[in-house]
């Protein structure tokens, strides 16, 4: 009797395992082969730069901009996930328990055809075109885009009414740049951003406006213009940041002991492009000022221009999207205030390379 009992346990125990190990296999075999469920991509830009300077070192390297791993897809319908993950990047844990190299980590289930909700780790919803693109993509970005924290853990509720989507993202707000050291861990932070689409994609919108806070009863405020403009094969962008920080740029003005000072950024950028198919030349002009709320002065502003062409010379779907490109950019500095005893920076970048966002699997 104990015999058949012993028997009937192993089998009440045994039998729910060994389905939920066969229900396993059968999830990892679809994400495995499932397209729908399971993308996994390389994310490369390698160069030859050739970086000149007025008063500094030159530089002359091949030099691995970005390597990346995504993986993509969607599980069931309506419910999609996305991990991005830098591999040369430092992996530190941060506080909130991802690795500094894990740009993206989120989940996203839409509710109906109007709501989405996702939640992970994201881009934070600044606005903006020149933030929404990958960073592989910017040869010369602005200020603000070169040394923005733009990825954080949080949750958004997105409401797409017709063409439009309505962003409303909170997220942790424990960077040096807005959060002060005693409030870090507290700290959160609101965006609010409008997706638009106007006149079936004539113009397109990604304005926003963000809430940082410092401490308990201060908070940072930054509006993001972007605004795109297409006619056929042409595509303009104009990129308008404008915003308080705290920002060690020691390194812009040569000093080591500079410290966190409370500055206010403005970035405007400028980008026009033609797509002739195979090859899609633009030019980009950038203006950036920083001004020193402490000393009550401009630090310094700075104007950019870059003339690119980039070449796709396969149509394969695989690798259709494997680029070749040649870059020129120029940056003039002029430093002010404080630092006006600082003659005005030149530098120019001269860059040759190859782009491709590959599905590995």
């Amino acid at each position: 009797m104990k015999k058949y009992i012993l028997v009937a346990i192993i089998c009440l125990v045994v039998g729910p395992v060994s389905a939920q190990f066969r229900e396993s296999q059968n999830v990892w075999r679809q994400l495995l082969w499932d397209d729908e469920k399971l993308n996994m991509l390389f994310d490369t830009r390698i160069d030859f730069q050739d970086v000149v300077n007025r008063h500094t070192d030159d530089e002359r390297l091949f030099r691995g901009q970005t390597i990346r791993l995504w993986l993509v897809g969607e599980v069931v319908p309506g419910i999609r996930y996305r991990l991005r993950q830098r591999l040369n990047k430092e992996g530190t844990i941060l506080r909130d328990n991802y690795s500094g190299a894990t740009e993206y980590a989120w989940i996203a289930f839409d509710i109906g055809s109007e709501w989405t909700i996702t939640v992970g780790k994201q881009g934070i919803m600044i606005g903006t075109f020149e933030n929404d693109y990958n960073g592989a993509d910017v040869y010369q970005g602005t200020m603000v885009f070169n040394d923005l924290d733009a990825s954080k853990t949080g949750i958004n509720f997105a409401y797409k009414p017709g063409r439009q989507i309505l962003n409303l993202q909170i997220t942790n707000s424990d960077s040096p740049q807005f959060a002060s050291e005693e409030f870090s861990k507290k700290a959160l932070a609101a965006h609010f951003m409008w997706v638009g689409d106007l006149f079936d994609e004539f113009i397109r919108t990604r304005w926003g406006y963000s809430v940082f806070q410092h401490t308990r009863h201060k908070v940072y405020q930054w509006i993001t213009l972007g605004t795109q403009i297409n006619v056929k094969q042409f595509t303009s962008e104009i990129d308008y940041y404008n915003g308080v920080r705290n920002m060690d740029y020691g390194y812009m003005v040569d000093r080591d002991d500079l410290g966190n000072r409370y500055v206010h950024d403005q970035s405007l950028s400028v980008h026009c492009e033609y797509n002739f198919g195979k090859w899609r030349p633009f030019i980009k002009g950038t203006w950036d000022k920083r001004y020193d709320k402490w000393s009550e002065s401009t630090a310094y502003r700075s104007l950019g221009i870059e003339a690119v062409a980039e070449y796709y010379p396969f149509s394969r779907e695989r690798i259709r999207d494997l680029r070749f490109y040649a870059a020129y950019a120029y940056k003039n500095t002029d430093y002010q205030g404080m630092f006006g005893d600082l003659q005005n920076g030149e530098k120019h970048t001269f860059i040759i390379g190859t782009r491709w966002l590959f599905k590995a699997k």
